[in-house]
């Protein structure tokens, strides 16, 4: 018999995007309803680089909840040339826990990313300072840039950083905890099988890789609202990564990467990257698992894997969905009026979309 609902332990998302100002302040509480806590990403503008500044980026994130909402956004640090293994040493002796990871983005691929190292490997002192304390290093696991500086093929980023970049960094660093962050090819759920390892290599897994495919992406013209960095890829990449969630391996947990965009820059000729997600994420991934008939698993992949990752228990507290059809229609709307649409907008993504479950 079809199941028609499921509760499972308030979910953790381990990749999300609250930005600041009047974006963060609309999408924040979005993210904090369907989610206990959440990684913040550093890439803001300002961007977060020191201890000081995530202090003040989660000030803002906290003052942006409502007053009965216990959502904890756990800090991360940007991994840029400035940082220095004693920052790392600090972190590791604070009693309050603010940074639970150091993120990487390629130099230049993405948004707010011209401020790191063109090769993760080259931050030796902090990289081995992480090794000691054992703080994550949060991959944005593409190669932009060869060795003669020109760009590569987009869709091929994540291949060349696997069979390239990440095992340098690998042999070079042994004991670094690891998240492969938004994995979204074939050749990323073959080497996460392969290789990945709880507590010590793990990846995160967003909801519209697990969606859609190329084909989607450029259906009618180009679906502003789909694009995204890693970019979606061919239809057995998406094949790929639905298998390998499938298998509830633990080290696989959910991340949405949810990047929220004023409709000005996302439907512009010039438009950015990022998905935003947060008002459909959950219900998503939930009809992922249905789909794959593997709901079993949903909760280790939701609730369980991302905070064991980084030492932290999963919520008390349950949430339940239920089988049942609706769409979203409506934007995120700023108190300035600046709206934010989501994926599966009926009108703006790829045409009068369902989604088969929602929060009970």
């Amino acid at each position: 018999m079809a199941q028609s609902s499921i509760t499972i332990k308030k979910p953790f998302d381990s990749h999300v995007h609250l930005r600041r100002g009047a974006v963060l302040r609309a999408v924040t509480p979005v993210t904090a309803e369907k989610f206990w806590g959440a990684i913040v990403m550093p890439n803001t503008d300002p961007i977060v680089a020191t201890i000081e500044q995530a202090v003040e980026n989660k000030k803002e994130i906290l003052a942006a909840l409502p007053a009965d909402t216990t959502f904890k956004p756990l800090m991360t640090l940007y991994l840029t040339k400035d940082l220095t293994a004693s920052v790392i040493e600090k972190i590791a002796v604070d009693k309050e826990k603010l940074i639970y990871g150091v993120k990487y983005y390629p130099w230049g691929y993405s948004i707010n990313s011209q401020w790191g190292p063109r090769d993760a490997s080259d931050a030796s002192p902090v990289l081995h300072a992480m090794e000691e304390t054992g703080l994550p290093l949060l991959l944005h696991s593409e190669v932009h840039l060869n060795a003669e500086n020109h760009e590569e093929d987009p869709y091929d980023g994540e291949k060349l950083f696997l069979k390239d970049t990440l095992p340098r960094l690998m042999d070079k660093y042994p004991r670094l905890k690891i998240s492969l962050e938004h994995m979204s090819s074939k050749l990323g759920a073959d080497f996460m099988e392969k290789n990945g390892k709880e507590g010590k290599l793990v990846a995160t897994i967003t909801p519209h890789h697990l969606v859609y495919d190329r084909t989607d992406a450029f259906r009618t013209g180009y679906r502003a609202l789909l694009n995204c960095k890693p970019l979606i890829k061919r239809t057995e990449d998406k094949n790929a990564i639905r298998e390998l969630v499938k298998k509830g391996l633990p080290f696989i947990s959910a991340g949405t990467d949810s990047a929220p965009h004023p409709e000005s820059r996302k439907f512009s000729s010039c438009c950015v990257y990022g998905a935003f997600n947060a008002p459909v994420a959950l219900e998503l991934y939930t009809q992922v698992f249905d789909e794959l008939g593997c709901l079993d698993k949903l909760e280790g992949f939701l609730s369980v894997n991302g905070p064991r990752f980084f030492g932290l228990k999963p919520a008390e507290e349950t949430i339940t969905l239920v089988k049942e059809d609706w769409q979203v229609t409506e934007p995120v709307v700023t108190e300035e009026g600046i709206k934010i649409w989501s994926v599966c907008d009926k009108t703006h993504g790829l045409g009068n979309e369902v989604i088969h479950w929602k929060i009970a």
